[in-house]
């Protein structure tokens, strides 16, 4: 009896050893598995963002040739509209004709400068620049400013193109004015997302519009896809061609009838 208890007690702390063996051994394995499977997400981040780029490069330069060969015989028009008009006097009806021409005109020039804007590959010149100051001139330049919700005082340094960022941002908060009566605006420090590493600045655009359906979600940064009636579909997507520029990023967060999220990510440092 006693051999066979000394036996099992044997056994029994064999088992016990084995287990002890086996948690660091799994843990080893989890956390290893943890690591590929972050290593995994990175390199399909990597390559979704290196695909959007090569196909922002490729638009832009469909857009440049667009421009280019719209550009002449609109100047051309144009001006013989414009002839046209010197020669009619006020109460003749073709005036009315020929203003309609000039106004369409105008409305495809600014068509036009918006792809000139989409197709320029201007060099990122990164300065120290206090968003919150940005954002509030900004507010300032905007006529329907009563809109707008920024209350945020204290400076907010990161390394940026001031140009760029403006642009990103205006375009930002003017398409939440577009949609929505009321475009909250305010900026966080965030873990970084994607490629980013460490923290960055998150700036936070927030409208009450009637919001964008799930399935075009995936389509909104697309050059040339909008869903107002007058909208050129570039505004989205200069945005997102501005963020990657600065290594960073931009996500959008929507439900129909109460409105969309947008989120700027920008490295807070010279990355």
């Amino acid at each position: 009896i006693i051999l066979i208890t000394i036996f099992f007690v044997i056994l029994f702390f064999i088992g016990a050893l084995k287990k002890k063996r086996e948690v660091p051994e799994r843990q080893g394995m989890d956390a290893l598995i943890g690591a590929f499977n972050t290593l995994g997400d990175e390199i399909k981040s990597l390559r979704e963002q290196l695909l959007i780029k090569e196909r922002l490069a490729a638009l832009g330069e469909i857009s440049a040739g667009i421009v280019h060969e719209f550009r002449n015989p609109m100047g051309v028009i144009a001006g013989n509209a414009k002839f046209l008009l010197k020669n009619l006097s006020e109460t003749d009806e073709k005036r009315e004709a020929v203003q309609a021409i000039l106004k369409e005109i105008e409305e495809m020039n600014s068509v036009m400068e918006e792809l000139l804007k989409f197709t320029r590959s201007e060099p990122i010149n990164k300065v120290d620049v206090d968003i919150t100051r940005v954002i509030n001139e900004i507010v300032q330049s905007i006529d329907e400013k009563e809109r707008l919700d920024f209350s945020l005082k204290e400076p907010f340094i990161i390394k940026a193109d001031e140009i760029l960022l403006k642009q990103a941002l205006r375009n930002l908060i003017q398409n939440g004015l577009d949609v929505g009566e009321r475009v909250w605006i305010d900026i966080q420090r965030q873990r970084a997302v994607g490629r980013m590493q460490g923290d960055a600045a998150c700036i936070i655009i927030r409208d009450n519009g009637k919001g964008i359906p799930e399935q075009d979600l995936k389509k909104i940064f697309l050059p040339f896809y909008s869903t107002k009636q007058k909208g050129t579909g570039i505004g989205l997507a200069l945005v997102q061609k501005i963020a990657l520029g600065h290594n960073g990023n931009i996500t959008v967060e929507s439900e129909v009838s109460k409105g969309s999220t947008f989120k700027l990510f920008l490295p807070i440092g010279n990355v």
